[in-house]
């Protein structure tokens, strides 16, 4: 998949060509059936491109509170990588391209890129004042050649799954409906870097992230890889909006190196402050052995 930032960047496609436009937050079940639709439009030849934001636009919006992330832009490209897109532009979300009309907006990009199919989800808006309508869009498409096409939202017990209620459900702790969403385990994407030796069996990995959804403070079951792993994590919302976590990483493998590396959460295991806390060595011991290599 290649990455551009611009849209003077964007190389020339010949052919029918299938773009998504949204920020896709999360990469949920959701997202993943309108980029599977997307091959129909493209089939072997043609070209299936996604663009998006390289932050969310209520950090423009909402300054003092900005929506926070289930994923980092690194994460999300890695994510999107593994759906077939030949091409991401990835804009940031400023002043600028806000104030831009729909018509004004998707005219510029066809101009760069002429899309032949556009595929979005049922409740896409797009351009100043959210006025690009699917009627509005699909007007837009007869003048400049391409079809619009709008799929209704996946559900999960008989609700729309949305990047907004799998956060909620992050801020409360309930992995397990947001594993169902997400198609996946909860994870954080980190940059790699050398574990600390603690003693002879433990090693451990310190973060501090910054503009995440959090969970609740606690001490989780994590995999990194296949590397059981303990994780005591602190979050806090500060008085700006933003959202910090810190996070102690415990295992007793050594890690491959690379350049991130996926933390999974399995499960919480308890409160932080429970007076009676085991040291990281005990909880590692009665980890649940499917976390452990066979």
């Amino acid at each position: 998949m290649k990455i551009v930032t611009h849209l003077d960047q964007i190389p020339k496609i010949e052919g029918s060509i299938a773009l998504t436009i949204g920020v896709y937050d999360g990469v949920h079940i959701g997202h993943q059936h309108l980029f599977k639709e997307m091959q129909k439009h493209t089939r072997k030849e043609g070209t299936r491109v996604i663009l998006t934001f390289s932050d969310h636009p209520t950090t423009l919006f909402t300054p003092d509170k900005p929506t926070p992330l289930i994923l980092s832009l690194e994460h999300r490209l890695h994510l999107l990588k593994t759906f077939d897109f030949d091409l991401a532009i990835v804009l940031p979300f400023n002043q600028k391209l806000a104030a831009l009309s729909y018509d004004t907006f998707l005219q510029n990009l066809h101009t760069k890129l002429p899309f032949t199919h556009l595929v979005l989800g049922s409740d896409a808006r797009l351009g100043k004042d959210r006025a690009g309508t699917p009627e509005a869009i699909r007007e837009l498409g007869k003048i400049l050649k391409f079809s619009a096409e709008y799929l209704p939202k996946e559900t999960y017990h008989k609700e729309p799954i949305s990047s907004g209620r799998i956060r909620k459900c992050l801020m409360q702790g309930d992995l397990k409906k947001v594993k169902k969403m997400l198609g996946r385990p909860y994870a954080l994407r980190v940059p790699f870097k050398q574990p600390i030796r603690e003693n002879e069996i433990q090693y451990r990995l310190d973060y501090n992230l910054d503009d995440l959804c959090i969970l609740p403070s606690a001490v989780y079951a994590v995999d990194i890889g296949k590397i059981p792993a303990i994780a005591f994590y602190r979050s806090m919302e500060e008085v700006t909006g933003h959202t910090r976590l810190f996070l102690t990483l415990y295992f007793e493998q050594k890690l491959p190196e690379t350049s991130h590396l996926t933390l999974n959460f399995i499960s919480y295991l308890h409160n932080e402050l429970d007076p009676e806390l085991q040291e990281p060595t005990t909880l590692l011991e009665n980890l649940n052995p499917q976390l452990h290599l066979s």
